[in-house]
């Protein structure tokens, strides 16, 4: 026999659930904020700037369209309009050998940057580490057709290389994602906050996007990764009286 009380707290959780599923249903809309981590919706379109979930230690930004899929937002990003990182093709200096010299944001020669040679496949065939100026040096080989450089905090770029050219690298901060689908587990706690958790930011959904986005979700919940809690921000709006 089911008690009265039972059933009172039995409609409140599927009033609860019904509130939650209407909520994220909705279409969002503007700014949700905490600290320097956010997610800015308008029209369709959402931008995003992320950091600190676990293992990720450097901070995603990008835009997109989006689409809710239950519990999950999925964000489309196509090119970034912001600041990213940029290759410069220079004459090279020596037949012998390829010069990369790596920089960051202020044009300052940035040290222990990572570089790697590769074949057109993508397979690693050297290594380097920037010096203090900022430069990695390595004799010319025809096998080597692409360079990734990288740096933690900065945005990664790869480029072709092409026969007797040096190369100037800029790296931008921030990890700039585009062209990759980025998932979350979010849910609304209230109207105006947003639970977001990062579970990938390049999604690959296979044949069947629900299991694979549950997968991740369980993989992120057995690391004991932190969901995060944006705020909504509201624009002030001020009226003239005029007399």
């Amino acid at each position: 026999m089911i008690h009265t009380n039972d059933m009172k707290k039995y409609f409140i959780l599927l009033a609860l659930i019904s509130l939650s599923s209407s909520l994220l249903s909705q279409q969002l809309e503007g700014n949700y904020k905490e600290k320097s981590d956010s997610l800015s919706f308008s029209r369709g379109k959402v931008s995003f700037s992320l950091s600190g979930f676990g293992a990720l230690v450097t901070r995603i930004i990008g835009e997109g369209s989006y689409e809710l899929v239950g519990d999950y937002l999925l964000i489309d990003t196509h090119e970034y309009p912001g600041e990213k990182s940029a290759v410069q093709i220079l004459d090279g200096v020596s037949r012998d050998s390829v010069t990369v010299k790596v920089l960051g944001p202020n044009n300052y020669p940035l040290q222990g940057a990572l570089l790697e040679y590769m074949s057109e496949s993508g397979k690693v065939i050297r290594s380097d580490i920037s010096n203090e100026l900022g430069e990695s040096q390595l004799p010319r080989d025809r096998k080597i057709r692409k360079i990734r450089v990288s740096n933690l905090g900065y945005d990664e770029i790869r480029f072709d290389v092409t026969e007797g050219n040096d190369f100037r690298v800029t790296l931008a901060k921030d990890n700039v994602i585009e062209n990759q689908t980025v998932a979350l587990k979010i849910s609304r706690e209230d109207e105006e906050t947003l639970s977001i958790l990062l579970l990938t930011d390049n999604f690959d959904p296979g044949k069947e996007k629900m299991k694979a986005l549950e997968k991740l979700y369980e993989k992120a919940r057995k690391s004991n990764l932190l969901a995060k809690r944006l705020k909504k921000e509201y624009i002030p709006t001020y009226h003239y009286q005029g007399r």
